[in-house]
Formats: C-alpha cells, sequence, structure tokens
C-alpha cells in the first residue's frame, strides 16, 4: 500500500529585494530540508543590487534543483510577488518565505506533518533571531505566536556546545505540542502567528487569492491579508517549536529591538499602519470575495459563503486591541 501514495510536494516561494548579502543563505537552507520533495521559485521584486546576481549564482551551483526564477518588470510589493511565484507553483503546499530568513532542516517535515494531522489551511511555528550577520540574539523571541515564559532549568555546558545551536538541548531532538487554531473561536483581523517566513498554507487555498486583482493598498504587511484569508477559509495551528530564524536589520519593515523582537518597541509609524491595517482588512477582504462572489459560491457554497460574511463582519477579539492600544503608552 505505501508504494500506491506520494509524498506532497512543497512549493518554496521566495520573495526577494536588495538581499545581495542575505539571500544565498536562504536558497541554502531550504535546498538542505530533511523533506526532499520541494521546489524552489524565487521572485525578485526589481532589486537594484547584486540580489539577481546572488540568485543566479545559487541556482548555476546547484543546477539539479526544481528551481524557477521571476523577475518581476516593476517595483510590485510583497503580495504581488507572492501570488506572481503561487501561479508558477505545482505544489500542494506553499510557503512564503522572507528571502533574508533562514530555514532549519526540519522546517519543512514539521509543518507537513502538522497539516498531515490537522488539516488545516494554515500551520505557523515559532522563531529565532538573527542579526545582519548570523549572530543569534535568541533561539525563543518573544515574536513567537503565543508565545508565553516558559519554566526550564539551565545545565552547566560549554559555550562550544552551545555554538551548535541546532543541537543544543531539546531544541530538535524533542517533539513539540501543536494548538489547532479554530476560526470559529480564534476571531478574523486579529493576528495569531508569525511573520511571513513561519507559515506553510495549502495551495488549494491560497489559489483562491489569484482571484484578486489589486494589491497595491496590500504591498506592505501582505502576510496580514493572506494569513487571514487562509484562516478564515480552513482555520489554523500553531507549532510550539523554533523551525526557522527571522533577520532583524535595517531595512525590516517592522523593526523592532533587535535583541527580543518586542512589538512595544516598533516605530511609529509601524504602529500607526498596524491600527490602520486592523480597520481596514474588514473592508478588503469583504470587498475581495464580494466582487467574487460568483467563485466562492461555486467554490464552498451560499451557506458557506454567508457565514464568511459573518465572520468578518461580526468577530472581534477584545484582547488585542487592548495589546495594541496599551503598547502605546508602555
Amino acid at each position: 500500500m505505501e508504494d500506491l501514495l506520494n509524498l506532497p510536494k512543497v512549493s518554496f516561494v521566495v520573495m526577494t529585494h536588495n538581499f545581495t548579502d542575505f539571500v544565498k543563505d536562504c536558497l541554502e537552507s531550504i535546498k538542505n530540508q530533511t523533506y526532499k520533495n520541494i521546489e524552489i521559485i524565487v521572485v525578485d521584486d526589481c532589486s537594484k543590487d547584486d540580489t539577481v546576481s546572488r540568485i543566479n549564482e545559487f541556482h548555476t551551483q546547484n543546477p539539479d534543483l526544481n528551481f524557477k526564477f521571476i523577475q518581476n518588470e516593476t517595483n510590485k510589493g510583497q503580495l504581488a510577488s507572492f501570488l506572481n511565484g503561487l501561479k508558477c507553483a505545482t505544489g500542494q503546499f506553499v510557503c512564503a518565505i522572507d528571502g533574508d530568513d533562514i530555514l532549519f532542516p526540519e522546517y519543512c517535515a514539521m509543518h507537513i506533518e502538522t497539516h498531515m494531522k490537522t488539516s488545516v489551511a494554515l500551520t505557523t511555528c515559532r522563531q529565532a533571531e538573527i542579526d545582519e550577520n548570523n549572530v543569534i540574539h535568541t533561539l525563543s523571541s518573544i515574536d513567537s505566536p503565543h508565545k508565553k515564559q516558559d519554566i526550564f532549568q539551565i545545565d552547566n555546558k560549554s559555550f562550544k556546545e552551545f555554538q551548535n545551536y541546532r543541537h543544543a538541548k531539546g531544541f530538535d531532538k524533542e517533539g513539540s505540542s501543536v494548538k489547532v487554531l479554530d476560526n470559529d473561536k480564534y476571531s478574523f483581523a486579529t493576528w495569531h502567528w508569525g511573520p511571513t517566513t513561519s507559515a506553510m498554507m495549502r495551495k488549494s487555498v491560497c489559489d483562491m487569492l489569484l482571484q484578486l486583482d489589486k494589491t497595491r493598498s496590500l504591498r506592505i504587511t501582505a502576510d496580514k491579508f493572506i494569513f487571514s484569508f487562509c484562516h478564515l477559509i480552513g482555520s489554523s495551528a500553531v507549532i510550539y517549536k523554533v523551525l526557522y530564524a527571522y533577520r532583524r536589520h535595517g531595512s525590516n519593515y517592522s523593526l523592532a529591538n533587535p535583541v527580543m523582537g518586542n512589538k512595544k518597541y516598533l516605530k511609529e509609524r509601524t504602529q500607526n499602519n498596524y491600527f490602520r491595517n486592523n480597520k481596514k482588512i474588514r473592508l478588503q477582504m469583504f470587498k475581495f470575495i464580494s466582487e467574487n462572489k460568483d467563485y466562492f459560491r461555486e467554490k464552498i457554497n451560499k451557506t458557506n459563503l454567508i457565514l464568511l460574511y459573518k465572520k468578518i463582519i461580526f468577530s472581534f477579539d477584545l484582547r488585542f486591541f487592548k495589546g495594541l492600544v496599551k503598547s502605546l503608552f508602555i
């Protein structure tokens, strides 16, 4: 029976823009996944540095990889870049990867296993934080989804042993817990996940986003729209394990304290945009689905279409908004 079954393919859509110093490390980390049924689709959004040269160099050095390269004719933003890559994706699952992040080898395998056991539309994971020079600032980022103050003991180990960070005690030897976030309980238009690179999505759900023909208003924080849509359609799940390293550097849109990633240190314009995005995402999502209501009615039937409208309009999480307001006064 096992010989009759095939493992699903994962499409990594890597989005780059002026990532000369980081993109090869990102691509190498995808190549080194323990889960091998993958393809890599790189979408460059009009980089003005040597990013394209680094991408071509990687491709030349790895001719056997299932690899595609797309260059946008004009700078279109993150969401449009992801959708361009999605059109070329052939996997059953897809990841939107920021070209400056680094995946740990077990990233893909653990996401796939979680999808197989939960049937959600979106899985997300915790993150480590690194800087421009690949120096680790924390293995347990405060910006990770559902971060709690873990209780643990520290063994008296040598620093040399710690340097091999993936083999630190419990980091990649122990299993991880998973929490399913049902969209009836975890509200639409709030944030339950990690940044863009943290997630793996079912391509069948993401393909519905190809009906979106206007992306300019979503150039920034595209992950908010994509993740919220996936969660709205099929719920999501959090993997309580660090599976990738988020890079904080001078070009991050949401640059916070580089050591902790604490949201209360966000730049003022970023905080203002978060407020704006949380107010407008309901309208944007409602408009998107309404403009394509015949398509969605055919895909999910009329009853479920009405339920989508209700969740978009009426679901609220007061704790989330209290947290945003509180962050302005700390």
